[in-house]
């Protein structure tokens, strides 16, 4: 090392140990964090009326509760002194195990005193003026007699953490007076950072940049000396010969001696080398475009948009649905570039454009970047199209919306390539920004963690590359750790040690997640008919990525440059680390993209110039295409199924693909078995007759048989692929054209584009008054009683078995897609309830009836009516039946249950969403469908409450009892469980022009059960070092 570069040398040592030290030291620096008391009743107020205080967490950290003795003597035994739950919760709301003081029995003269599930024994009341005072704490829960003239003394104590949860305060007595409550609000991840933690952090950064910088110079000084200075991007592709892999003591050591000694290197000719095509770009970039504006939904769009839209006004980001609202942290700082997007228009376009800004960036990187280095020869001016292909397979069912994946796909291809720089340039620089850069990653996702995988496949020629470099390999992995440690700057950017630590533990008390030993759940996840985990579109990559290695595995004597078999090696090693992900959904398959479509490429060469004689050729096709046409008809079993709205009326969503009855599943494995036997004819015949072996003009003739035979089955999944993408596309292009006067992503996006969109609430109608649209009678029957509720109001009906009501007429000229609805309460049974239509005759007699059952299948309202029961709710017939019958009665059966209620029919007049819930009015969001609607805002989830919202907003019903559920369960950490303890919930029917027949949203009102006042709020800010905890969360014994 020349003498000149030791300043250099020394500046990258010192820098890179300081932005280590400020980096580990960030997680513990002080924050400030708000310090909340709510208590009740107000100062100077002796008011009975109860105070809404919803706990998030449910359990405050302190709760203090005061009865005097007078107040006690002063009312009826039995009476309800105090507690933190409504006396009379809605009974469809979760209970929970709140603090309740009593008036004990006649003639006890004492209390009785539940917390958080738990009797403590009577506390008698002495004679004379004393207060009862109770304390819980996480440690324990204490009450203490209080009198004057006299020491405290401790009556009760229950050690533990036996909390109660908090939702308000009530009182059954006629006054308060006597009578207190005082909270201390759980905040702990409500916190900011302190003036010491932003100069930790900016010194992090600016130390790493100076050593980053020092590396940078120190290696142009080396390079310029050896004339070997290069000026372009670290990501870019060199098109020129690189340096021989075994100079100046590097090489690829083991994974090059795979290779032989003839492999070209990644300097091969850029002749040799697949360019894609200028058109090619053209059509990957516009169908990403294309996909970006008629795409479907992902599971977890809802959740997430929740998360980013609820940044700004919960002051950190929290999960919104579940666990609390603890953070997401460690991982998720990509919701925070969301988030920026949010604040300026959260519609779902706009939403899902970083996604596709990825995918062209992706697509970019592979075909510039990675399939370069590869190697490919055979096909090359197919290459760049079977690439573009491939690419759009593995995107369209996985990566648009606002899940982590793209993130990912293009941050591990990043570290692939800078790691392939590295050691083709012979610098540890590139290295260094690999490793920042798979840091970032894997800070986004735990999936992140495949960024590593490009590392770990070339640690061999890494480790000679950082030994022979003149930087040394103490200051490199000084440097290096430096650029691992900027992640935690970016991870406890919002939050401490402490508080992610208490993040973590609430997960793992309520779980959800999944051991490394349960990833064979993704896989039959990916094979399970009818989910739309395992799609036809998500089947193709998988399969074909499977097929890919399988090749490979096969011909593993096909020469291939280094780069290729690192390409393999960080396939196979992200596979293996996505085994260690928490979760395990299909939709992580979207981060190989890039690296499932350049194996995928790699393997269709090396299958293309594998060497096979004559008699192995055409066995090598026959086994080859039995196994394509085996994973095509997996592939094309599935369903073309999507998440939610984006299966409507989508071609094939509930059967796999198929015309004239025939499915495309049967018809490509009865091509595969023909062609298989075909190829095993031919084996034999050759085998047999020894044919090609005579003359170079048979040899020849033979040669390019083979050729064909071995292209047989890439040919057929390949095929497929296309089928595959073909079918996503266009059927997603024909419902967007269709129902263009409905809601679409397609028409939501193009409305974002025209001006501010509200989502699917702009198309949505509210049938606000169900009586306005009762049917009117036409002849004598049973006289209907109010039966059902429906919107607030009561619905006229009839109850029990026997019942045969009178004719109600229908409308000559009813309004298109008005479906006839009957409410119904109690469970469904088939032909419990029937409905006779039928045409008036000259006579005025009714006649021509048709009969319908109220089920489930005759409505097309499957799944809602059951999980509703016995809530009322509506069951809907098909709008012709009104344009085609002039009257309607209902007939129940002599075994219909007495609890069985239905009502009159009647045709809804329906009214904008956006005049019953207009455009900014807060309401608690479900999770599955939050993502549409874009102009309704969340509650705050601050200062330790869930403000309580007077709506709620969810999908259908099948959706809400599988999953939007869980933001009012306990269970799970629901955010909004305190706040639906106070309200009953008044449903309103929604009905969506164009699917008349689906249950497709609903709309519910919050009404308190009593009215309510707000609490007393105390409210400063504390500083706290990072190590600072209340204690464990905890979701009591709800």
């Amino acid at each position: 090392m020349s003498t000149s570069d030791r300043p250099l040398r020394l500046t990258a040592l010192v820098a890179g140990l300081v932005s280590v030290l400020a980096a580990l030291a960030f997680p513990f620096a002080p924050v400030a964090r708000p310090d909340v008391t709510y208590s009740w009743p107000a100062p100077g107020s002796s008011s009975p009326a109860p105070a809404a205080i919803p706990m998030l967490p449910y359990q405050p950290v302190t709760t203090t509760a005061s009865v005097t003795c007078d107040a006690a003597r002063g009312v009826a035994p039995g009476t309800v002194l105090l507690a933190t739950t409504p006396p009379h919760p809605d009974p469809l709301a979760e209970p929970l195990h709140g603090l309740t003081i009593t008036a004990g029995p006649p003639g006890s003269r004492s209390l009785s005193v539940s917390v958080g599930g738990h009797d403590l024994p009577p506390v008698a009341l002495p004679g004379g003026p004393c207060t009862i005072r109770l304390v819980s704490g996480i440690e324990a829960t204490t009450v203490t007699l209080v009198a004057p003239a006299s020491e405290s003394v401790t009556v009760a104590r229950l050690d533990g953490d036996t909390r109660p949860a908090v939702a308000g305060a009530f009182t059954g007595a006629p006054t308060a007076a006597g009578v207190s409550l005082s909270v201390v609000a759980d905040t702990r991840f409500q916190t900011s950072a302190s003036g010491s933690k932003i100069a930790l952090g900016v010194l992090s950064v600016v130390a790493f940049a100076v050593a980053l910088g020092a590396v940078v110079v120190l290696a142009r000084r080396r390079q310029g000396r050896s004339r070997d200075a290069s000026e372009a991007s670290l990501l870019a592709s060199s098109g020129r010969k690189a340096p021989s892999s075994t100079g100046a003591g590097v090489s690829d050591g083991p994974l090059s001696a795979c290779s032989p000694a003839s492999t070209p290197d990644v300097g091969t000719e850029a002749s040799s080398r697949p360019r894609p095509h200028r058109l090619v770009d053209v059509g990957v970039v516009l169908g990403l475009l294309l996909w970006q504006v008629i795409g479907p939904l992902t599971v977890d769009d809802g959740y997430i948009a929740g998360i980013v839209r609820s940044r700004g006004q919960n002051g950190q980001v929290g999960t919104v649905f579940r666990w609390l609202n603890s953070p997401e942290t460690p991982f998720g700082w990509f919701y925070d570039v969301l988030a920026l997007i949010a604040r300026v228009d959260p519609a779902p376009f706009w939403l899902r454009l970083p996604a596709t800004v990825l995918a062209i960036v992706g697509w970019f990187l592979l075909s510039r970047a990675v399939l370069p280095r590869l190697g490919l020869e055979r096909l090359p001016r197919l290459v760049p199209w079977l690439t573009g292909i491939v690419y759009l397979a593995w995107w369209l069912p996985y990566d648009l919306g606002v899940r982590p994946e793209p993130w990912v796909l293009v941050g591990s291809t990043a570290v692939f390539v800078l790691a392939e720089r590295a050691v083709e340039r012979r610098s540890v620089t590139p290295l260094v920004v690999a490793l920042l850069v798979a840091g970032i990653t894997l800070a986004v996702t735990p999936t992140g963690l495949m960024a590593f995988a490009p590392l770990v496949a070339a640690v061999v020629p890494l480790i000679k590359l950082v030994r022979a470099d003149p930087l040394g390999v103490a200051t490199f992995v000084v440097v290096g750790i430096a650029a691992l440690g900027l992640t935690l700057v970016l991870v406890y950017a919002d939050q401490t040690w402490a508080s992610v630590l208490d993040s973590v533990g609430i997960r793992t008390l309520i779980g959800g997640d999944r051991p490394w030993t349960d990833e064979y759940v993704r896989y039959t996840s990916l094979l399970t008919v009818g989910d739309a985990e395992g799609n036809l579109g998500r089947r193709a990559p998988v399969l074909l990525l499977a097929l890919a290695l399988g090749a490979l595995a096969f011909v593993r004597n096909v020469p291939r440059p280094p780069a290729a078999h690192r390409v393999v090696v960080t396939t196979l090693l992200s596979l293996v680390a996505l085994a260690f992900t928490p979760t395990k959904w299909t939709h992580h398959f979207g981060a190989f993209a890039v690296l499932g479509t350049a194996t995928t490429l790699l393997a269709l060469d090396a299958w293309l110039r594998a060497p096979a004689d004559a008699e192995q050729a055409p066995r090598r096709a026959a086994w080859a295409v039995a196994l394509a046409a085996g994973a095509s008809g997996l592939t094309l079993a599935g369903f073309n199924q999507w998440h939610w709205i984006s299966s409507y009326a989508i071609t094939w969503s509930t059967i796999s693909p198929q015309l004239g009855g025939i499915r495309f599943a049967d018809a490509v494995l009865v091509l595969g078995v023909v062609l298989a036997v075909g190829c095993a004819v031919v084996a034999v015949r050759r085998t047999l007759r020894r044919e090609c072996a005579d003359t170079d003009t048979e040899r020849q003739r033979c040669d390019t048989a083979d050729t064909r035979l071995l292209g047989l089955a890439p040919a057929l999944a390949l095929a497929v692929v296309v089928l595959v993408v073909a079918i996503e596309v266009l059927s997603f292009a024909r419902t967007a054209v269709q129902r263009r006067d409905s809601y679409t992503l397609a028409s939501d996006s193009v409305a974002s584009l025209r001006g501010r969109s509200c989502g699917i609430a702009d198309r949505l109608r509210v049938e606000a008054d169900p009586t306005a649209g009762l049917l009117p009678a036409d002849g004598p029957g049973p006289v209907p009683v109010p039966t059902a509720s429906m919107s607030g109001a009561a619905l006229p009906g009839w109850h029990g078995p026997g019942v045969t009501t009178g004719w109600y007429s229908l409308p000559r000229s009813p309004q298109k897609d008005t479906p006839i609805v009957v409410t119904l309460t109690g469970p469904v049974a088939h032909g419990d309830v029937v409905a006779e239509l039928g045409t008036r005759g000259p006579d005025g007699t009714v006649t021509d009836v048709t009969r319908v059952p109220l089920d489930e299948d005759a409505t097309q309202f499957s799944v809602s009516a059951s999980v509703d029961a016995p809530r009322s709710r509506d069951l809907r017939l098909d709008p012709a039946l009104a344009t085609t019958h002039a009257a309607i009665r209902l007939v129940s059966s002599a075994d219909t249950p007495a609890g069985r209620g239905f009502t009159v029919p009647r045709l809804p007049v329906t009214v904008p969403w956006n005049t019953v819930l207009p455009p900014g009015t807060p309401a608690a969001d479900d999770w599955p469908g939050a993502f549409l609607f874009p102009c309704t805002p969340f509650p705050p989830l601050r200062d330790g409450i869930a403000a309580l919202p007077g709506w709620r907003v969810s999908t259908d019903a099948r959706s809400e009892a599988q999953s939007g559920y869980i933001s009012y369960t306990a269970s799970q950490g629901g955010p909004w469980t305190t706040a639906r303890a106070l309200v009953r919930q008044v449903r309103y029917p929604v009905y969506l022009p164009g699917l008349p027949l689906t249950d497709i949203a609903s709309l519910e009102r919050w009404v308190p059960t009593e009215p309510l006042v707000p609490p007393t709020v105390t409210r400063h800010d504390v500083g706290q070092s990072g190590l600072t905890t209340p204690g464990p969360l905890s979701i009591g014994d709800s």
